[in-house]
């Protein structure tokens, strides 16, 4: 599969990166490697929901639980400029399918707007087809509904928690009634099914365990551990003493036993491990400005570790701009098939096979990354709420209609000085190019067109009632203490 460059021409077209801003910050020299097209790795792909930098005691904070991680962050290539969109299920449906996620429909995280379009293709299919085994450990949250399940998406595998979150119970967005994180009932290939354990330890040994049997057949796989922590409510695992452990602790447990299974099984040197986040956390990013749901970098610069023995290592910190919309096309190149480019616009996704190949001197394209709050009440009127556009060096951000902000990201990632006025050209640029998106992408947005919409629409408690009857889906009904379930409790009430 060959990825155009997406250079711009007209009046629009920018020139490539000088050689300044293509500099890369290397704590260690790395050679570049072979073409890895058609090589076929496996490929681990653990994200959790709602953290960011400030989670890994490698990138400043001394408090976090990340002892794992942080040898991983040691090891890796760091992809430290990497983006993804503001909220997870727009992450989600970006990430599956190589293009921003208006076009999938996804413009919410309930609502039904979190339903990705059936008619796409996936990243997952795509695997698929090329021979690759595939597998979902954790969260979905691309629609309820069967038809929209993973199992339809291209997933073989699929082991998961519906809705959003474990507990949630919204109107349009529901997972089993009154569930935990500790013992959740789950959704596994088509059933719904009782567990004893802890959420994440549930997914990372089901994840372990579906691996090796695709060893012992030597077929290639990958591996999606879509993690529900560390979203609230912050549940923690319950120890056999009864006692309380640690989230984050546990995580980080979790990600090491993955790490160490890849080398004791002797798969680390054919499978790439990724490791990143799907949005900024709640409470923030460290030094970025903004959060979750901000366009800013706050809620769209993640961490993004990525490993391969022997491949893609050396604790070398690249600083090209990237994201989750790349995926598709990478892993593409990766399992040799001859998938276009999704999209093939100049804010789609691409290959990120030349910084495999060459971490510390790839050329890397000019290109334009967009990124919108969505969850609007009127897309009609949302063109100018809270959106950004950036090239590889500038971020023009829009918080409201008629205010346009310029940051010259290269040299203030935290966003602290406006420089609009001494960049009018800069500024009128990259608006062009985000109305041309906007405009382009609107036909795409069928979930903001929906008739006919049930007052209330919870696939997942219909599963609950066919494996466990009546009467126990009323009992865990009437437990339930709010619509987020059971494990966000009545806060008012147990203050009594």
């Amino acid at each position: 599969m060959k990825v155009s460059q997406f250079i711009l021409d007209s009046s629009a077209a920018l020139l490539t990166l000088s050689s300044a801003l293509l500099s890369l910050t290397t704590l260690a020299e790395a050679a570049p490697v072979s073409s890895l097209e058609g090589s076929r790795p496996n490929i681990v792909l653990i994200m959790p929901d709602d953290i960011s930098f400030g989670s890994i005691g490698a990138y400043g904070n001394p408090k976090a639980e990340s002892p794992n991680i942080d040898k991983l962050y040691d090891k890796a290539v760091r992809f430290d400029n990497f983006h993804v969109s503001p909220t997870c299920s727009p992450t989600r449906a970006a990430m599956l399918t190589g293009r921003q996620e208006c076009y999938s429909g996804v413009t919410h995280t309930i609502f039904l707007r979190d339903q990705m379009n059936p008619e796409l293709r996936t990243m997952p299919e795509m695997l698929q087809d090329s021979g690759y085994a595939t597998g979902i450990f954790g969260k979905w949250h691309l629609g309820d509904s069967a038809e929209l399940r993973p199992d339809k998406r291209g997933f073989d595998e699929v082991y998961i928690h519906g809705a959003g979150g474990i507990g949630q119970n919204y109107t349009h967005s529901a997972d089993f009634p009154n569930n935990d994180y500790n013992n959740p009932v789950l959704y596994h290939n088509g059933k719904a099914i009782e567990t004893k354990g802890y959420c994440t330890d549930l997914f990372f040994d089901q994840a372990i365990d579906w691996m090796g049997e695709q060893a012992k057949a030597k077929k290639p796989f990958f591996a999606f551990v879509a993690l529900n922590v560390a979203h609230r409510p912050h549940i923690p695992p319950i120890l056999p003493d009864g006692s309380k452990g640690s989230m984050m602790g546990n995580l980080d447990d979790n990600v090491g036993k993955m790490m160490a299974y890849l080398d004791e099984s002797g798969l680390s040197e054919n499978t790439l491990l990724i490791y990143m986040t799907d949005n900024g956390a709640a409470s923030g990013s460290m030094k970025l400005k903004g959060r979750k749901t901000f366009a800013t970098e706050g809620g769209i610069r993640v961490p993004c570790l990525m490993y391969w023995k022997g491949k893609l290592e050396g604790g070398i910190s690249n600083n090209n701009l990237a994201g989750h919309i790349d995926y598709y096309a990478t892993f593409s190149e990766l399992a040799g098939s001859d998938d276009a480019v999704p999209g093939g616009k100049i804010w789609d996704g691409r290959s990120l096979l030349p910084l495999f190949e060459n971490p510390t001197g790839a050329d890397w394209a000019q290109r334009y990354w967009i990124a919108h709050r969505t969850r609007w009440d009127d897309a009609s009127k949302a063109q100018y709420s809270h959106a950004s556009i950036q090239d590889t060096k500038f971020k023009l951000f829009i918080p409201k209609a008629g205010e346009f902000v310029l940051y010259d990201l290269s040299n203030d990632r935290s966003e602290t000085k406006d420089l609009a006025s001494q960049y009018p050209e800069k500024v009128e640029q990259l608006k062009e190019i985000y109305d041309t998106w906007w405009t382009d992408v609107q036909p795409y947005m069928i979930n903001d067109h929906l008739e006919n919409v049930p007052e209330e629409h919870k696939p997942y408690h219909e599963l609950y009632r066919d494996a466990f009857g009546e009467e126990r889906y009323q009992e865990a009904m009437r437990l339930m203490t709010w619509e987020g379930g059971k494990p966000y409790g009545d806060r008012k009430a147990k203050k009594k």
